[in-house]
């Protein structure tokens, strides 16, 4: 596999599941604003106001939630070059590694199983 093709992997992996995020924060602003608009009908001076406050905290969320993804997709695409580099640098270590993890696993569950 070439360093495109892993790299676009991770962005993909990194966008499925950032993109299931932003359909649950898209439907919960959606949820909040169908409120501000069925509020809307109303016409006392306080609920304008509260109105008027609501739209830009939902307004301020909106981009909150928007630069957090992206800061998340930006560190996510980070570390998996980086993993992907130190692998492709040191195979035999991270074969080792991989192996010793394999085998503290293995001590764990058998001797649980065992003390069971």
């Amino acid at each position: 596999m070439d360093n495109q093709t892993h790299s676009a992997d991770n962005g993909q992996f990194a966008d499925k599941g950032q993109s299931a995020d932003k359909g649950q924060f898209q439907d919960l602003f959606d949820d909040i604003d169908e409120l501000i608009k069925g509020v809307a009908q109303v016409q006392s001076p306080e609920i304008q106001k509260i109105r008027a406050k609501a739209r830009v905290a939902l307004t301020a969320a909106r981009s909150a939630a928007q630069d957090s993804a992206a800061q998340l997709a930006r560190q996510a695409r980070n570390v998996a070059t980086s993993t992907d580099s130190y692998v492709r640098s040191s195979p035999w270590q991270t074969a080792a590694l991989s192996a010793l993890v394999g085998l503290v696993v293995g001590i764990a569950v058998g001797s649980r199983r065992s003390a069971d």
